[in-house]
């Protein structure tokens, strides 16, 4: 296990994110020049879904008050699933109809909704993502002036990245912590010289050392997911599969491959969530603790 946690586990993620001073730095790295300085970060939810290789991915719903005195509502989430063009979407505008009432008096209003953004960071390459950061809002198509101000999102690609040390700013530091914090033996010395007090404790928290035993067995099961995760896509799986489904010429090759591959997908989960039961029984984690985490009934713990 590598001296730093990392950050793109679920458990990473929210166990060091879910930190006013950590969260705000982050924030005014990403987004500066886009809104005002940020001041205070309340976090109003955070969602861990079951654990699943298809729901994997922490988030964020943040109410955010800039130096200024605006609120900035902002959804956060570190992981990439399929179409997720689409499901940025959804969890942009589930956020804004959760924020604006039904019934709402339109007519009496003063002023717009207040702004809303979305930062995702993602581990692995999407279509459409050639820069470190992508920013997508609503425009006129034919002239490519804003339309709407309100809504925005950003793409931080990951892959994209490589630190440049001749170039070294908080806003690059975080994303080369999201990258590589989880493989660092050691800090750059030359990043202690840039880093705010945000990042400061971001260093101390995510010491594996430092761990509670409790924390260290959820951390190492969330590392197990994701490991599971990177271990898929290096083998090519879905890749092969969509491949596979345009390049067949009939439509019952096409069916196959598809229950094939997402039988075989669902077996290996299984198959990885038994193992990670077993090793947690062995460290004397109750059953409950060990169904939450793995997905597993009781049974299914209580027969290893």
């Amino acid at each position: 296990m590598a001296k730093f946690i990392d950050l793109k586990s679920d458990f990473g993620f929210k166990f060091c994110m879910q930190d006013e001073v950590i969260m705000l730095s982050f924030l005014n790295a990403i987004l500066e020049g886009e809104v005002d300085r940020i001041t205070h970060v309340k976090f109003e939810n955070v969602e861990t879904p079951p654990p699943s290789k298809y729901q994997r991915g922490v988030t964020f719903d943040l109410l955010c008050t800039t130096e200024k005195g605006d609120n900035v509502l902002i959804e956060m989430q570190n992981s990439s699933q399929r179409y997720f063009k689409t499901r940025a979407n959804f969890y942009i505008y589930n956020l804004m109809r959760r924020k604006i009432h039904k019934g709402h008096n339109w007519a009496r209003m003063k002023t717009d909704i207040t702004r809303i953004l979305g930062i995702f960071i993602m581990g692995s390459r999407m279509e459409g993502l050639e820069k470190v950061i992508t920013r997508t809002g609503e425009c006129d198509l034919d002239t490519g002036k804003e339309f709407w101000d309100r809504v925005r999102k950003f793409f931080i690609s990951l892959p994209m990245f490589r630190f440049d040390r001749s170039n070294i700013t908080v806003k690059n530091i975080w994303i080369s912590f999201f990258k590589n914090l989880g493989n660092m033996e050691n800090i750059d010395p030359s990043v202690y010289e840039r880093a705010d007090e945000g990042l400061l404790r971001l260093i101390e928290k995510a010491k594996v050392s430092a761990l509670s035993e409790e924390e260290y067995d959820q951390y190492e099961a969330s590392m197990k997911y994701l490991e599971d995760e990177i271990d898929m896509e290096q083998h090519g799986y879905e890749r092969g599969m969509e491949e596979g489904l345009k390049k067949g010429t009939e439509q019952g090759i096409k069916q196959g491959m598809k229950q094939g591959m997402k039988q075989g997908m669902l077996e290996g989960e299984k198959a990885a969530n038994l193992r990670n039961a077993k090793k947690m029984k062995q460290k004397g984690m109750g059953v409950d603790d060990i169904a939450e985490i793995t997905g597993l009934s009781p049974k299914e713990i209580e027969k290893l």
